[in-house]
């Protein structure tokens, strides 16, 4: 899953390889936040097509609309929080990650980040104008970053030598990601200036991809069992209290996105065959619904704030 200043393609190569071992799950990563809001359209990327690009449906699987059409592999799409714009990651198939946004129906598409290093999971501030991801080179496994919306003004936020990734704002201005630092993938919270760290949780198995709920109150995210065949959803509070199984299905269910409203989390599985497909599910965990049914690879789903 990881896609890393890189001197030599083999260089590249090297990184590359020691740090996706631990990390694929069949489709790139997501880093998104719930905003609040109504719920509009989800935006999504789906391998339907010779290259992996970003469509659009309304949240009951309806109206599909494709935004993006190749070149290169695009990924990890994320909402603003107005609901106007997009922002993802355009990479893959050995090629370093650019950050690139558009518009709502595709147009003004435009790069953010350009460079040898690999920037991965975009995701926006609660206020629209930064934004966070993860960065990678031949030297570094990944740390937090962040830039203005429109790519100037870049800052670090951390510094380790184990990977940070997946980092998601919440609306109050908080980001969770997931490091390595402890030896396993564990969730953490810090302030947006990289500051009051603190650990939520401490499973022996990795903790991938939080997702904050609109109210900020809460974190739902995906643990990796014991292959990507066998992926489960959780939720935790805030204060790392509070942990629920959302699912318990024995597939590969993961990358959770909440709804603006709250009142549902979409998410990717491959439950129906093999296939992966966007479904959606309640935070209760009841109320599942099969959104996307193509036979393809749909994944990463995020929510509209309409």
């Amino acid at each position: 899953m990881a896609r890393k200043t890189i001197t030599t393609p083999a260089a590249f190569a090297v990184a590359l390889a020691a740090f996706a071992v631990a990390l694929v799950v069949v489709v790139a990563p997501a880093a998104r936040a719930g905003f609040p809001g109504s719920n509009g359209r989800i935006v999504f990327e789906s391998g339907r097509t010779d290259e992996f690009d970003i469509y659009s449906m309304k949240s009951d699987g309806t109206g599909l609309k494709r935004l993006t059409h190749g070149p290169r592999e695009d990924h990890a799409p994320s909402w603003s929080p107005d609901g106007t714009k997009i922002v993802f990651y355009r990479g893959g198939e050995g090629v370093p990650g650019d950050i690139w946004a558009m518009d709502a129906d595709g147009s003004d598409l435009h790069r953010l980040t350009k460079g040898e290093a690999d920037d991965e999971d975009p995701a926006w501030s609660p206020t629209g104008d930064r934004i966070v991801f993860w960065r990678a080179t031949a030297k570094r496994a990944a740390d937090i970053y962040v830039m203005d919306a429109d790519g100037t003004g870049l800052t670090r936020l951390t510094v380790d030598p184990a990977a940070d990734i997946a980092p998601a704002w919440s609306s109050a201005g908080e980001i969770a990601f997931t490091s390595y630092r402890s030896g396993n993938g564990d969730l953490y919270t810090m302030d947006d200036d990289g500051t009051d760290l603190t650990l939520l949780t401490t499973d022996p198995r990795p903790d991938l991809y939080p997702d904050w709920s609109p109210a900020g109150t809460r974190i739902a995210f995906f643990e990796r069992k014991q292959s990507p065949d066998s992926d489960e959803l959780y939720l935790i509070d805030a204060d790392g209290a509070g942990l629920v199984r959302l699912t318990e299905n024995h597939r590969a269910e993961a990358y959770p996105a909440w709804s603006p409203n709250g009142r549902f989390i979409a998410f990717h599985s491959d439950r129906n065959k093999g296939f992966f497909d966007i479904w959606r599910i309640r935070p209760s965990g009841k109320g599942l619904r099969h959104l996307t049914h193509d036979g393809f690879v749909d994944g990463l789903p995020d929510w509209q704030p309409a």
